[in-house]
């Protein structure tokens, strides 16, 4: 606009034509909102948990319509928890972080699929073919020492017991879905003998039914048993919808890969390397892989991993081996769907963890012998809310703080997920009848439901 011009129209005119409109408004808050975390719904005690699954929302194109690339409520994950020692505690003891990382074939199309602990596997077992036992743990899940990921399922739900808690976000295992599934479709099958236009039994807006699962341990193994309850359904209302459209959509919260895992995953194998006593890193399609992947990394990635808290080394400061209450968390998650105990080795580093968790943090949190970890970090939140409520500021988090959460739980050797083995498909429709067979903005009560 000229000077002229703008002499002749009012100052209110001129605020009024450059005035944010409501989808300026929706943008931005979408920008914005696509770095949120959503809080896990946890299973973490043995009982019965209610949830009601969530279809998956549509995506706006440019031109302001929807699209539905995947129709159903689920998408899939293969993960890998990486236990890297970062030095050692005043006992003398290993200190241990945990770093999850996923795979790179939902992340980076471009790399058609490629990975970089895939191929560090590939090598070894073709160097060390000879080798058949070192083959054999290399292949092996990761609580067993091996570099296989685990294959997840991930969906929105609402805890129906905690409903006005809002959307949560649940992971579960490749078995856990595909019985969960079967239920479905047997399910569906019936209601469609009723009425062939009946929607998915369990994600639909209007007629699904709530999904029951059962945690129980038999014989020290824990087991989920799915169940869904026809008794009445449980229509989604407009506000939940509408909370549920503006969410980030489940790729945004799950296929995250910066610096900071690339550079942990590095540091992660070289240490594999040297307990194994092989050589792997050395070969030219590691390195090259490395550099295709540093490459399509965003610009403005300044994040890094930091074993050795030394200064500077990344984007805020902060050091990489501290753990925060997150990583907490997520490492307690693991443990438990792992079927591991409080004095598991790793039940035991992890206490080591919370222990400095709380030195560190100068949190006022009194610890006893009694105590299990899960009642730690209950502790452990319970005072950093206070701290937060009386304006006193935790530590600095680490760069990895930006990490989704996710459910973990050691993989069967059978519990392999199709759409994971091969190069996935986004318009995967699973919420048709087709095939048989828990970021966060306030944490949901962990153990206390």
């Amino acid at each position: 606009m000229s000077e002229k011009e703008l002499k002749e129209v009012s100052v209110i005119d001129l605020f009024n034509a450059h005035s944010e409109t409501l989808e300026d408004a929706q943008k931005k808050n979408a920008s914005e909102s696509s770095g949120r975390r959503l809080e896990m719904f946890r299973m973490d005690k043995e009982g019965k948990y209610k949830v009601r699954i969530l279809p998956l929302a549509p995506i706006p194109n440019d031109n302001g319509e929807y699209e539905l690339p995947r129709k159903g409520y689920e998408y899939p994950a293969k993960e890998l928890l990486l236990k890297i020692q970062t030095g050692t505690t005043k006992d003398g003891k290993p200190q241990i972080t945990y770093v999850n990382v996923r795979h790179l074939k939902n992340i980076f199309p471009a790399l058609e699929g490629a990975d970089l602990i895939d191929l560090f596997v590939q090598i070894a077992c073709e160097k060390y073919s000879d080798d058949e036992k070192l083959c054999k743990a290399i292949r092996d899940n990761s609580f067993s020492g091996g570099l296989r990921y685990d294959t997840k399922r991930y969906m929105y739900v609402l805890n129906m017991d905690k409903r006005e808690d809002g959307i949560r976000m649940l992971a579960l295992s490749y078995a856990q879905y595909k019985e969960l599934e079967e239920r479905k479709l047997d399910l569906w099958k019936e209601l469609r003998e009723d009425d062939p236009k009946a929607f998915c039994p369990i994600s639909s807006v209007e007629n699904a039914y709530p999904v029951e699962i059962t945690r129980k341990k038999e014989n020290g193994k824990t087991s989920y048993v799915f169940n869904i309850n026809t008794r009445r359904e449980a229509p989604l209302s407009e506000e939940e919808l509408q909370k549920l459209l503006d969410l980030p959509r489940l790729p945004e919260q799950l296929y995250r890969y910066t610096r900071y895992h690339l550079e942990a995953t590095l540091y992660f194998l070289k240490q594999y390397e040297e307990k194994k006593d092989i050589d792997v890193l050395s070969d030219e399609r590691i390195t090259d892989l490395v550099e295709k992947i540093k490459i399509l990394l965003p610009s403005d990635d300044t994040s890094h991993f930091n074993p050795n808290n030394s200064k500077g080394s990344s984007e805020d400061g902060a050091t990489g081996s501290k753990m925060t209450f997150d990583q907490l968390c997520d490492t307690y998650d693991a443990i438990v769907n792992a079927g591991q105990d409080d004095k598991s080795e790793d039940g035991l580093n992890l206490r080591t963890a919370m222990m400095e968790f709380i030195s560190d943090n100068d949190l006022d949190v009194s610890v006893s012998r009694r105590m299990t970890n899960a009642d730690i970090l209950d502790e452990i939140e319970d005072a950093l809310k206070n701290n937060a409520e009386n304006g006193k500021k935790p530590a600095p988090a680490s760069e990895n703080d930006s990490e989704e959460d996710d459910e973990r739980e050691s993989a069967d050797p059978d519990d392999v997920d199709p759409e994971e083995a091969e190069p996935s498909d986004p318009s995967d429709d699973t919420a048709e009848p087709a095939a048989r067979t828990d970021r966060r903005a306030n944490r949901p009560a962990r153990r206390r439901r």
